[in-house]
Formats: structure tokens, C-alpha cells, sequence
């Protein structure tokens, strides 16, 4: 689990979780691009991507975290956790090149409905699924 002491509203803990998004800013087609959660909060997540993104842009976002509902338990008792997704508009804070054609990009979420962000409180007070390893 990572905090940060950067004047952060939420606490960002290292989740790795499916995304795929659409730059909705300009005028080429949308294209559906797949990407990973690096860490997850309430208002915002990092990425990583092989496609550059703008600061500023705007993308549509659909993330799969897992459903508290819906798990089943491993022969060792744990609970493993079913998906379900978490649609929402960002924009994109900032992006930073880490490797040759592989970048890392600070999103803020805007548009999320009340159910999803409620939801979202929910996962990240469940111990079991903050882990990365439940994560998956």
C-alpha cells in the first residue's frame, strides 16, 4: 500500500487492475485502447500505456475491479474475487515517457455516477481486495 504526502484528497494504494479507454479530445477516431492500473484512488488513477496521451485530454474509462459479491474461495479458504466494471470520463494531469514507446500517465476522474464512487469506498476498505494479490 503507497500513500503519498503530496496534498492528495484520496489515498493512492498500489492496485493493479484492467482499463481501457477512449481520447475523446480532437477529431481522429476512437479507438479502444487497453491499459493497467499502477494505483487506484477515489479521484484519479496513474497508468501505464503504449499509447502517448496529452495533457489535458479528455478519455472515457472503464475499469474492472473486483465484485464484492460475487467470489468464490480457493482450497486454502481465501476469497477470489469475480469482476466488475467501474465506467467514468478523466482527464489526463500529466504524462511522463518510462521507456522507449511506453509511458505513464496521472489521470482525475470526472462523471462518475454516486453508485460507482460509493462502490469504489466500499472496495478500498476491504482488506482482502486492497492486496495486490487480491487485486488480481
Amino acid at each position: 500500500m503507497s500513500t503519498t504526502a503530496d496534498n492528495r484528497n484520496y489515498q493512492r494504494l498500489d492496485l493493479d487492475y484492467q482499463v481501457e479507454y477512449s481520447v475523446l479530445s480532437g477529431f481522429d477516431k476512437l479507438n479502444l485502447i487497453q491499459s493497467r492500473t499502477l494505483d487506484f484512488s477515489l479521484n484519479g488513477t496513474r497508468i501505464n500505456t503504449t499509447e502517448p496521451l496529452g495533457e489535458g485530454d479528455h478519455i472515457s474509462v472503464r475499469i474492472e475491479v473486483p465484485d464484492l459479491q460475487s467470489y468464490w474461495l480457493d482450497d486454502s479458504g481465501n476469497k477470489c474475487y469475480n469482476k466488475t466494471v467501474v465506467m467514468c470520463f478523466g482527464a489526463v494531469r500529466w504524462v511522463k515517457e518510462v521507456e522507449s514507446d511506453k509511458y505513464e500517465a496521472g489521470i482525475q476522474f470526472s462523471g462518475m455516477t454516486t453508485r460507482d464512487r460509493a462502490y469504489l469506498s466500499r472496495l478500498f476498505e476491504a482488506p482482502a481486495v486492497t492486496d495486490r494479490e487480491g487485486a488480481e
